[in-house]
């Protein structure tokens, strides 16, 4: 079994970067991530919940989780609480936790920043790998500190903008588009996207020193968001909460050591789930065969919840439904792959559909 590097970071969804069609800030780290790697454009989490989704990932029974399926030894770094919880769940043979301090300020230098930090100890914990060894390096991304330096955030700033959003804690508040002032959002994309930019350029350095390490050089790494991060689209500003595809819609990335130039700079339009890395992990599962022409019949519905929500995504439509803490019903459908963002609900206008989506969901789940 090969040595594994998987980097999952939260918050970070697909619509944030430059590959995917940003073009508000620059991602070279993830664009040149992209180009030795295959890429997943359509790959989603199953829930908003950051527990659920690495334990999709790394619990593959309840009996045996795959630390315990792997040849060599497991290595865990983490800044997140909720992460290492998950980790020593399914017991590491080494957790990392890294300090993420108390700044209340933004830092002076990207090199001050908490991303630089847990980079800084991703570094470290490399120094430590040999062949056959998993090492897991998870950050909070977008739910940690928003510390990019200020002059940073103002270089997102157009004219007749304005100020971006200074705090340092990530911005979580309900938006009323009808009442609210829509600057408040153009100030926290600001600053969201100086955070995007810092991540990106702490992610190459990084990798440009995986490129020197003989281990790493050939192990097979995966890069991944395991959650979004939601901007007001839907009526929230924050870490990941909906089933929107803000919150589920991650970038997913797999670098293959020596790869045949087949597998470079490859784009897979499989519909697949997080929780795949896990089966790539112990190589149940070829990463390679998702890379081929897609047929109908490779076209398996995803499904996702959160709490009372419960969502179904195909092909060609999502489907949404929940029950309201006020025990009230609702769904919502929209067409894909061109409703993107999730914006234009047809459910009244397909019927049949509604129904065969309510159906598969409940057949899937406790949803009644």
């Amino acid at each position: 079994m090969s040595t594994k590097i998987i980097i999952t970071i939260d918050g970070i969804n697909s619509f944030m970067l430059g590959l995917h069609g940003n073009t508000s800030v620059e991602t070279p780290a993830f664009d040149g991530l992209a180009a030795d790697s295959i890429s997943f454009d359509f790959a989603y989490a199953p829930s908003s919940d950051l527990d659920k989704v690495l334990e999709t990932i790394l619990k593959k029974s309840e009996a045996q989780p795959i630390t315990a399926m792997i040849q060599g030894s497991s290595i865990f770094v983490s800044d997140c609480p909720v992460a290492i919880g998950v980790a020593e769940s399914v017991q590491f043979d080494s957790i990392v936790a890294i300090s993420t301090g108390d700044g209340n300020a933004a830092a002076q230098t990207a090199a001050r920043t908490q991303a630089a930090d847990f980079f800084a100890a991703a570094t470290e914990a490399v120094q430590r790998l040999e062949q056959g060894d998993l090492l897991w390096l998870h950050f909070s991304g977008l739910t940690a500190r928003w510390d990019a330096p200020i002059a940073m955030r103002q270089q997102f700033q157009a004219l007749d903008d304005p100020e971006p959003y200074a705090d340092v804690a990530p911005p979580q508040f309900t938006f009323n588009a009808d009442q609210d002032d829509p600057d408040l959002l153009v100030s926290i994309q600001q600053s969201c996207f100086a955070q995007v930019a810092i991540i990106d350029s702490m992610l190459g350095i990084f990798t440009d020193y995986l490129d020197q390490h003989d281990v790493a050089q050939s192990a097979v790494m995966m890069v991944a968001g395991l959650r979004g991060y939601e901007l007001g689209e839907h009526g929230r500003v924050g870490p990941a909460t909906s089933l929107y595809a803000q919150s589920l819609h991650v970038p997913m990335f797999v670098k293959l050591p020596d790869a045949e130039e087949a597998f470079k700079n490859r784009r897979s339009h499989y519909l697949v789930p997080t929780s795949i890395i896990g089966d790539w992990i112990l190589e149940t599962k070829k990463v390679e065969d998702y890379c081929a022409i897609m047929t109908d019949t490779d076209s398996k519905p995803l499904f996702f919840s959160s709490g009372q929500s419960y969502a179904i995504q195909t092909a060609a439509w999502k489907f949404l439904c929940s029950v309201d803490k006020d025990g009230v019903f609702s769904e919502k459908l929209f067409a894909k792959p061109d409703d993107r963002w999730e914006v234009n609900d047809v459910a009244s206008r397909c019927p049949q559909i509604v129904e065969e989506m309510e159906a598969l969901i409940k057949s899937k789940t406790d949803f009644q």
